[in-house]
């Protein structure tokens, strides 16, 4: 057994390995790209036959005995249970398992209807087993009647990958659908939104449950903002899986809650943890950046050691819900730590919309780090739209109408918000708008102040380098006025260091070998 990252399932068992292509649906077969990797690890030899080839494995049967708690399994996820090599005595001791081992759910799956048809009353069909068929094409749409008159007391139709629009589908005798995209490497054939929208409706025309998985490839996704692209989202998959802004899960397999939600000044969210009562949504705990997981493992290490010290702060809404608005990022930790007793805190904050809770979170990030400047205007620059809206949305209110556009500054908002001058905010913006990315590095690692950047971004013309020569000495040296400029020559490799003098006589301390790779900035 193995556990699995395919969504509506928890885990595979493979009795048999290997499988042979029949429809365009295979074309690109994740199976096929597995086994060639897994071939060529010497820790797999159930694999290094290679995908052509179809195996029984007698050592694998008696595996579902040995788990301990009860799992939803697929079976055969690199193979067919019901491939055209397989014989019957086989067949029946898989099934012969799966009937013995009934705290276990195993979902079987096949592109062979005629074979399903062939062996069904040879099988016992217990309670546990949900049987199913693929369905990617039109012409697939023939094995559903051959799965409805199987011998299996659970039927299901794996949709995926949906590579065309099926005609409208009789779902009498289905108990679930699964639909999705198709994804991996290869040309991969893209999957339109009319197709899934029509299968949902006959899933509702129906009354079966929808699973809606995949869209495959982010490129085919309608919605580029679609939440569940992120990989750190709970719900992600690949090219995200929401249909107009929702989330089909329906799995009678698997016993885990539906997703659930809350509402905010009259929008839903979907709730991503909910612990001791507290809930976040994807919205707000993605909103600051998220932590590395270099510094969240050492995070989790500090916590196991000496327990939660700051308090995870929340709102409560007029519903009594209580929202995380601070301490995303701990509580992430208490979840993998599986801590039931840590320190909450209400928030007594009046939030009349969520850009007021956006405002908060960003004001009470700057305040309570121990931040330098950049580091303020850094982060204050990173809520530019959520200020702004603010303050527009101030601004009106403090009008006589409904609604006025009165002018407002920008980067006096964000200087307040980060404690610096509206000046050190235009300048941040300019190079972050104009500046290469060597000089943004170069900032952000401390080698660079915001003037000096800022004036390489400005390409100001540098002054003249006044070059003389000193008294005793044959050597020349480079002069100026401009703090900038020098700052300029440090971060281009031209010199060495910046020597601050208040008259040249300073410069004769100097040899003619140090005098090469120096900048005297004249005060």
């Amino acid at each position: 057994m193995a556990d699995s990252k395919i969504e509506w399932t928890n885990n595979t068992w493979n009795p048999t390995t290997g499988c042979t292509k029949i429809s365009k649906e295979c074309d690109n077969c994740y199976a096929e790209v597995m086994t060639k990797r897994m071939k060529s690890m010497p820790n797999q030899p159930r694999y290094q036959l290679g995908f052509d080839v179809f195996v029984m494995h007698e050592d694998a049967l008696n595996e579902p005995f040995k788990w301990k708690t009860p799992k939803t399994v697929f079976v055969n996820s690199m193979s067919d249970l019901f491939h055209k090599d397989v014989n019957l005595d086989f067949l029946q001791r898989v099934f012969k398992v799966m009937n013995e081992t009934p705290q276990h759910t195993y979902q079987v799956l096949t592109k062979r209807h005629h074979e399903l048809t062939k062996f069904s009353d040879d099988l016992n069909w217990s309670d546990n087993i949900w049987m199913g068929v693929s369905v990617g094409s039109a012409i697939a749409v023939r094995r559903i009647e051959h799965l409805v008159k199987s011998g299996a007391k659970h039927k299901f139709l794996s949709i995926e990958p949906l590579i065309e629009e099926l005609p409208e589908l009789d779902l009498t005798g289905i108990d679930w659908v699964i639909c999705g995209g198709e994804s991996g490497i290869g040309d991969i054939r893209p999957m339109e939104l009319d197709w899934i929208l029509k299968i949902k409706d006959n899933c509702e025309k129906y009354n079966v449950p929808f699973f809606f998985k995949q869209w495959g490839m982010e490129k085919f996704n309608p919605n580029p903002n679609d939440p569940t692209i992120d990989k750190n989202h709970k719900y992600h998959a690949k090219g995200g899986c929401m249909l107009n802004g929702e989330l089909y899960l329906e799995n009678p397999t698997v016993q885990i809650p539906k997703p659930s939600k809350v509402e905010l000044f009259g929008e839903s969210y979907y709730v991503i943890d909910n612990v001791n009562e507290l809930k976040t949504i994807w919205e707000l705990k993605s909103y600051l950046p998220l932590m590395e997981k270099d510094l969240f493992d050492q995070l989790k290490k500090d916590i196991r050691k000496n327990g939660v010290t700051d308090p995870i702060l929340y709102f409560e809404t007029e519903k009594g819900e209580k929202i995380v608005i601070e301490g995303h990022t701990r509580l992430q930790a208490i979840i993998d730590l599986k801590i039931e007793s840590f320190p909450t805190k209400r928030i007594n904050e009046t939030f009349k919309s969520f850009d007021d809770i956006k405002f908060w979170m960003a004001q009470h990030q700057i305040q309570r780090r121990n931040l330098s400047p950049l580091e303020r205007i850094s982060l204050a620059y990173s809520f530019k739209d959520v200020i702004e809206q603010k303050a527009r949305t101030n601004q009106s209110k403090a009008g006589k109408k409904d609604s006025i556009d009165v002018p407002f500054d920008t980067y006096e908002e964000l200087g307040k918000l980060a404690g610096v001058g509206r000046t050190s905010v235009v300048r941040y913006n300019s190079i972050m708008e104009k500046a290469p990315n060597s000089v943004k590095n170069k900032l952000f690692k401390g080698e660079l102040s915001i003037s000096s950047a800022y004036d390489i971004v400005k390409d100001k013309k540098p002054k003249p380098i006044i070059k003389t020569e000193p008294k005793k000495k044959e050597s020349q040296y480079k002069m100026s006025n401009n703090m900038g400029e020098c700052e300029g020559a440090l971060a281009n490799n031209e010199i060495d260091g910046i020597i601050v003098i208040n008259d040249e006589k300073t410069i004769q301390m100097f040899t003619p070998k140090q005098l090469e790779r120096l900048m005297f900035l004249m005060k």
